[in-house]
């Protein structure tokens, strides 16, 4: 049944106060801006009049950071919905993944489809684009066989080793629920197979972003899954011209987010647990798009950040005694610097100031700013973003996928955004639109970092910046085993994009993986600490930051001119593990660190400095 909502935009506001809120506005001149859901932008100035938003000449550059591979394309590489259609799930959608699912060393591909008939099995899943990497760096398209699926409208993809057995398996989201599929890949061929309902996993909410996360420190990964709005398939909003459009989440209320117990240590490695009411985190409702999952606040128990659409955002800080505590206010992370609760889609944790602590960068609506929330001190966080050119350059677009990379090895965490709208805007409409979606179409975003969080943008001359498209998902791993951070992306009504990185680095390199004992899987939640000359580079395992995404689990240490490392610290993620030293050695290579075969530093027993 349709839900009708036709005195209704999509901010969920009655059409002729918005008009009229915007009339004010527009004669106010942004003297007061208002902050709508995901699909309510606004457009409070026309794009003659907007004040410039790019950095100052000299922050930018012209330079060529990555060469685009092209992949087989065909009609089942594309993000396809229908255009004459305004369901919201349609414009959110949909992440991509990069990860080897056949264990032969080789990266593979995974994107997440919105909604296309062709893709739709009996059941009514979805089958997720895999494209198998084989040994001359080619692809092959292995969507059917593979068995890896969703629900409609697929949201995202996330790989990790549930059940120990060394491969890894897959969570999928949709506006329908999320999917657990074991890993049953052997002799080459990539399969999958469906365990949601043994699994316990059965949930029909709308799921957006998953985080693998060893909460209990147990050794086994547990699951944090974020779930957005309560929907209503076939509701409709109108935009200010009263012409159909995407709705906005302040349409829907938010919903509370689930959490989920591993019993493997109990003999059931594919099986969990809702313990979401018991961890204290069923208390609060939001419209959760992104998360982090990690020790934030220096206590070496996981924390949960979650990041809200037009909703303060969560910061579930873990107690001593397993349950969780809301926090994300007390601590800085809530709001941007004027206490307004944002847009919030991707998200990702990098230590852009190099103070030690890591810090958090979220991309938001047009009409807002992507922010960076700077920590310090430890488990403490402020928005900082007026320091850099991350605000302004941001104000006209609508980000979504996000990755912080060292691209260019020079010892600075880089930037990618990729980004689209997701409601037309009357005021900046494409004045010969070529099809539906050149209204939401926007270009991408790089910015590379420097001493003192100077980040410069590069304005043109690489590939990864000319498509104008709706772009979402963004994801990043070595896909050519050369040591350096390779791009994938996905977005709607267009085919996957493989950037391979070229840049002429101006620095040395180290990438490392890191291996729990247990089942040989990632050490997911690790945190490693390089030290060359002086200098210490840290960086924590987490495979699940940005939009929809998810990526290769490796970590990647760009050193600049250093020489040589002196030595790498582990901090791995379970409880009895603690910190382990290994010896460094050349620079430009790869490492695989194994749990239990580094040294313990005399009088470190806990895994505290």
């Amino acid at each position: 049944m349709s839900h009708q909502f036709p005195q209704q935009d999509a901010g969920n506001r009655p059409v002729l106060q918005r008009r009229c809120w915007c009339a004010r506005n527009l004669l106010l001149l942004l003297l007061t801006v208002c902050h709508h859901g995901c699909s309510g932008e606004p457009d409070l100035v026309p794009p003659e009049s907007a004040p410039a938003t790019d950095p100052p000449p000299h922050d930018r550059l012209s330079l060529q950071l990555f060469t685009e591979k092209i992949l087989p394309h065909s009609l089942s590489l594309r993000h396809e919905v229908p255009r004459d259609s305004y369901e919201m799930p349609l414009i959110m959608g949909g992440g991509c993944s990069i990860a080897d699912l056949d264990g032969d060393g080789l990266m593979d591909l995974i994107a997440v489809p919105g909604s296309t008939s062709a893709s739709t099995n009996s059941d009514g899943q979805l089958a997720c684009i895999v494209l198998q990497q084989l040994p001359d760096g080619e692809f092959r398209d292995v969507t059917g066989p593979s068995g890896l699926l969703t629900k409609p409208t697929g949201m995202g993809c996330w790989l990790a080793d549930i059940d120990h057995d060394g491969d890894p398996d897959a969570v999928t989201t949709s506006s329908a629920g999320t999917m657990l599929l074991r890993n049953d890949s052997a002799n080459g061929l990539i399969r999958f197979t469906d365990v949601t309902l043994e699994s316990g996993l059965s949930t029909a909410r709308w799921s957006t972003a998953a985080s693998f996360v060893d909460i209990d420190r147990d050794g086994w990964l547990d699951l944090f899954v974020a779930h957005y709005v309560d929907y209503f398939p076939g509701s409709q909003c109108l935009d200010t011209a009263g012409n159909p459009d995407y709705c906005g989440p302040q349409a829907f209320s938010g919903t509370t987010d689930l959490l989920l117990r591993n019993r493997g240590a109990e003999g059931y490695p594919l099986r969990f647990e809702d313990i979401t009411l018991v961890a204290g985190m069923g208390t609060r409702a939001g419209r959760g798009l992104g998360s982090i999952c990690c020790d934030l606040n220096g206590d070496r128990l996981p924390d949960i950040y979650v990041a809200n659409d037009m909703e303060p955002n969560f910061l579930w800080i873990q107690q001593q005694d397993g349950s969780f505590r809301e926090e994300a206010a007390l601590r800085g992370a809530a709001t941007d610097i004027q206490g307004r609760p944002q847009a919030s889609m991707g998200t990702t944790l990098s230590d852009f100031d190099q103070d030690g602590m890591a810090d958090l960068f979220l991309t938001h609506l047009r009409g807002e700013s992507n922010t960076w929330y700077r920590q310090n001190p430890r488990g403490v966080f402020s928005d900082s973003t007026s320091r850099t050119v991350l605000g302004e350059s941001s104000r006209q677009l609508t980000g979504f996928g996000v990755i912080a990379e060292d691209l260019d090895s020079d010892g600075f965490a880089d930037l990618c955004i990729v980004n689209g709208r997701v409601m037309r805007s009357p005021l900046q409409r494409n004045p010969a639109p070529q099809d539906h979606w050149s209204d939401y179409a926007e270009h991408n975003q790089i910015f590379l970092g420097g001493q003192n969080v100077n980040f410069r943008m590069v304005s043109e001359g690489d590939p990864f910046l000319e498509p104008q498209e709706v772009s979402r998902g963004l994801a990043t791993g070595d896909i050519d085993n050369d040591g350096d951070c390779d791009l994938l992306v996905a977005g709607i009504n267009t085919s996957l994009r493989l950037y391979q990185n070229t840049a002429s680095g101006s620095g040395n390199w180290l990438r490392i993986n890191v291996i729990q004992k247990a089942g040989r899987r990632d050490a997911i939640g690790a945190r490693v600490i390089v030290t060359s000359g002086g200098r210490q580079f840290e960086r924590v395992l987490l495979p699940y930051a940005g939009y929809l995404s998810s990526h290769e689990p490796s970590l990647y240490f760009g050193l600049g001119a250093m020489q040589a490392v002196d030595s790498i610290d582990v901090y791995w993620p379970d409880e009895t593990a603690g910190r382990e030293q290994f010896p460094g050695g050349t620079v430009n290579r790869m490492l695989t660190l194994q749990q239990g075969t580094g040294v313990r530093p005399e009088g470190v027993t806990d895994g505290t400095q």
